[in-house]
């Protein structure tokens, strides 16, 4: 049995001379993704109850029932089968122990190394460099590594890019943004059955007249579904960026290496997409470095990552 591997107490900032406590990062992350998913599953209640509303307020508990099914269906499929479908969109097939036996045997230093199960390892015949990690746990997880990625970087490099993902595995990122992935997607299904019911809507409207309290909640229902899903996105996105940073200074410690991590994300920094394959926004939030950044098409709030440059800054000052 591996001996059980923790973080370190601290990590020192070069810059201000400071002591960043990891164990306090990764709880105060913790803490902003049950607030998170507090937030989302709110959500959820309140749109039911609106509709039920608009509706039939004597069927506000079948909606919301609609609802809990929707959100909880979702996030068993994540939980069980979200490794599978993210590696098979990926197009990514299991790595082949002769062909990739510099890949496995890294991934294997790496992980006896965290202490953490060998996930299993799986490559992408793709011209893009990236990598990402999926999984329910660290007995259950699996890092898929891009065919162009094992070109561009030398050992060292790799080893930085692997042991970031396993950090991902350690700190069971890739649940919580899996299934908080699923949750807000599952309040996209909402919406779009809503908005395709309001033809119907519409017509039965016209043979009763609504009430004051009925049309303030049809207001505030429709602002509701269409802000909803993009605020669950951005909040979503914005504790992915945060548990980059904290996967970025864990992978530091395991290797013993900042300057591993640091030369591929700048190499990556300068790698440039032509442009012709194609990325999928559902798993854009698992990968190493955010696909599109490669194409110069981050949106602020909407990236799934914090800027390459910004990361190798902090990561000079480690």
């Amino acid at each position: 049995m591996q001996e059980k591997v923790e973080y370190p107490r601290y990590i020192t900032d070069t810059r201000t001379a400071k002591k960043i406590d990891l164990l306090a990062w990764k709880a105060a992350n913790i803490r902003y993704s049950y607030i998170l998913a507090f937030f989302v599953f709110a959500l959820f209640i309140a749109i039911a109850y609106l509709i039920a509303i608009v509706s039939s307020p004597e069927s506000a508990i079948f909606y919301i029932s609609i609802a809990l099914f929707l959100a909880i269906g979702q996030n068993i499929v994540a939980y069980w089968f979200g490794d599978d479908i993210a590696l098979k969109v990926a197009k990514a097939r299991p790595a082949n122990k002769d062909e990739e036996r510099y890949l496995v045997n890294i991934t294997e230093a790496i992980s006896f190394g965290t202490g953490l199960p060998m996930p299993k390892i799986y490559v992408m015949d793709s011209d893009l460099p990236n990598a990402f990690a999926t999984g329910r746990n660290p007995n259950h997880s699996a890092i898929a590594v891009s065919t162009a990625l094992l070109a561009l970087l030398d050992r060292q490099e790799l080893e930085g890019v692997i042991a970031h993902e396993m950090s991902h595995i350690k700190n069971y990122d890739i649940l919580f943004l899996t299934m908080l992935a699923a949750t807000v997607g599952a309040l996209v299904i909402m919406r779009d059955l809503f908005m395709r019911s309001l033809r119907y809507g519409s017509r039965r409207s016209n043979k009763s007249d609504k009430g004051q309290v009925e049309a303030i909640a049809y207001l505030i229902l429709l602002i509701l579904l269409i802000l909803a899903p993009i605020l669950g996105t951005m909040l979503h996105l914005a504790v992915s960026r945060r548990r980059e940073y904290l996967a970025d200074a864990t992978a530091v410690y395991l290797t013993r290496n900042p300057d591993g991590l640091i030369s591929a994300l700048e190499k990556l920094a300068k790698f440039k997409d032509s442009g012709k394959e194609a990325i999928n926004d559902g798993i854009r939030h698992l990968y190493f470095v955010d696909p599109k950044a490669f194409r110069r098409q981050i949106q602020g709030v909407f990236a799934t990552h914090p800027l390459i440059e910004d990361r190798i800054e902090r990561l000079k000052s480690l």
